[in-house]
């Protein structure tokens, strides 16, 4: 017997013309295999027609919203600390590069080693002989500013001092400290 038919009318969601409404009440009659289809497949309607729904543990948001706050927070730590090690290691590698050039560039200028030495103690002498000039040109300068500046006026000054180092300190203590994430 060919039941194709019939259980594809079976299945169908659409409604069937009367003749064939007839035509399968009649094969229902006599075909057990066609009856057990029907009938499991209205159980499964009626199942999903029964709708339950499964309210979460008491805490569950909580915890979930918790548990990804975490997550954000691990994520955004490891990614700045991931960035901070590649510009470390991208910072050193360029000083190393840079030293490795002018110590190259350097040493194909030399023609012995005691020319190298006489012109790094030329420029030790040469530093060390502007520093000792800049301090005879200043602090006699500051002596006399100290003296002709009135006292008032210095507590002014120092007291915008702090407050421009308190002003320019508070955002970089904000830049730097961690973020909390917020849902």
């Amino acid at each position: 017997m060919d039941h194709k038919p019939y259980e594809s009318w079976l299945v169908a969601d659409e409604a069937l013309l009367p003749d064939q409404e007839s035509s399968l009440q009649a094969h229902l009659k006599t075909c057990e295999d066609c009856r057990n289809l029907q009938a499991s497949l209205q159980e499964v309607e009626a199942l999903f027609e029964q709708r339950v729904f499964f309210q979460p543990q008491p805490g569950f948001t909580e915890r979930w919203q918790m548990r990804l706050t975490e997550k954000l927070i691990g994520e955004r730590e490891k990614q700045q600390l991931r960035s901070t090690w590649m510009f470390l290691f991208a910072t050193t590698g360029s000083a190393f590069l840079v030293l490795i050039i002018l110590s190259i560039r350097f040493f194909s200028t030399l023609q012995n080693p005691t020319e190298a030495f006489i012109s790094g103690m030329t420029l030790v002498a040469g530093i060390l002989n502007l520093t000792e000039t800049l301090q005879k040109a200043i602090f006699p300068l500051f002596d006399v500013l100290i003296l002709s500046v009135p006292t008032i006026w210095w507590f002014y000054i120092v007291l915008g001092a702090s407050l421009l180092t308190l002003v320019l300190t508070i955002p970089i203590v904000r830049t730097l400290r961690t973020r909390r994430v917020s849902l």
